[in-house]
């Protein structure tokens, strides 16, 4: 990897994360400057911010934009999705970049950018710093991801059984369409139609939203949901379990 300075530092991969698009490296050097991080949880839609990244070869570029969208999913980019979406520039070979505030904190990763065109910019996306640092610290610690489940398959919940359980944005709840026999979940007693409104202190804002924030704890975590069973809310806890290794994460 080339440096600004011109320095030519040869990298060592630690480990990666394909299902959200991560990887950690590793150089050995002197008079080297950490960034800050900012919390991602703290981001309004548009907040002003910079993408630094190095496209097309051409070296160090910044564009800057503001915060357009939070929570994207559904972009059909990688297996997890709970993008930050930009309209900061970005170009072929800003993947990996920082989107940063104006205070120069880090708020996301560069990801990908589509839509673009001669006339139209496109859409930029980044992963949140929030997650990304989970993903990183598993990396760093195993080398690996040991991405787990409790057994359970949501979906998002129809109109009216929203409307049967006084459910509105953001708080849109993942409903459970299936519990695998013999899992976690299961013996935790979760069931098919119980709607998870909430996993540890975060409001669940729909079945891909759970999904993504599910993925990111370990193996042996407790998962503590707040779930709704007749309209009436309980707590339910669940340790999350080692995936088959031969299924790709879902």
């Amino acid at each position: 990897m080339t440096l600004t300075d011109g320095r030519e530092l040869e990298a060592k991969r630690v480990g990666a994360d394909p299902d959200f698009d991560l990887a950690i490296i590793k150089v050995e050097a002197e008079n080297l400057t950490s960034m800050s991080f900012a919390d991602s949880r703290d981001l309004q839609i548009g907040d002003f911010v910079l993408a630094i990244s190095f496209p097309m070869v051409l070296g160090q570029s910044v564009t800057s934009g503001i915060i357009s969208g939070l929570h994207r999913s559904n972009v059909g980019i990688e297996q997890f999705e709970n993008f930050i979406q930009t309209d900061a520039a970005l170009y072929p070979g800003s993947s990996g970049g920082a989107l940063v505030n104006l205070q120069g904190d880090l708020v996301g990763i560069i990801t990908a950018f589509i839509g673009a065109s001669n006339s139209n910019p496109g859409m930029g996306f980044a992963i949140p710093v929030n997650m990304a640092r989970i993903i990183a610290d598993q990396i760093v610690e195993f080398g690996e991801i040991q991405r787990g489940s409790i057994g359970i398959t949501t979906d998002d919940p129809k109109p009216s059984v929203l409307r049967d359980m006084k459910l509105s944005a953001p708080q849109t709840g993942a409903v459970i369409t299936k519990v695998e026999p013999g899992s976690t979940g299961a013996r935790a007693g979760l069931k098919p139609g119980d709607v998870v409104i909430r996993l540890g202190n975060r409001t669940v804002l729909g079945s891909v939203f759970l999904r993504n924030r599910m993925a990111l704890l370990r193996v042996g975590e407790e998962a503590e949901l707040e779930v709704l069973r007749d309209g009436k809310p309980m707590t339910v806890r669940a340790t999350v379990a080692a995936r088959d290794p031969r299924t790709r994460s879902k």
